[in-house]
């Protein structure tokens, strides 16, 4: 199960994000997340399936109607070799800047 811990703009992501973690938290997506929240820091995932990154382009989708953006920031090196083989270097961001 995946954990959300909300820190000021920053929220960090830790634990498993995968399908079975998605539909435990697929109703609540919408509020998963503090409206202010600018990044989802991603270093603390152990494990992420294509469910999960579904989830987490979802995540920014439901900011980006809401003319807001979050930033996916420092992949776990799991979640990297995910990136790598989809092609989605443009929706997550190695480091903070």
């Amino acid at each position: 199960m995946a954990t959300f811990t909300q820190q000021g703009i920053y929220c960090s992501v830790s634990g498993r994000l995968d399908q079975d973690a998605v539909l435990s938290l697929w109703n609540g997506r919408s509020s998963i997340l503090d409206p202010d929240t600018a990044f989802l820091q991603l270093s603390g995932i152990e494990y992420c399936d294509s469910a999960g990154v579904a989830f987490l382009l979802e995540l920014v989708s439901i900011f980006a109607t809401k003319g807001a953006t979050l930033k996916l920031i420092s992949p776990s090196e799991q979640l990297k070799k995910f990136i790598l083989l989809y092609d989605l270097n443009d929706f997550f961001i190695e480091e903070a800047k």
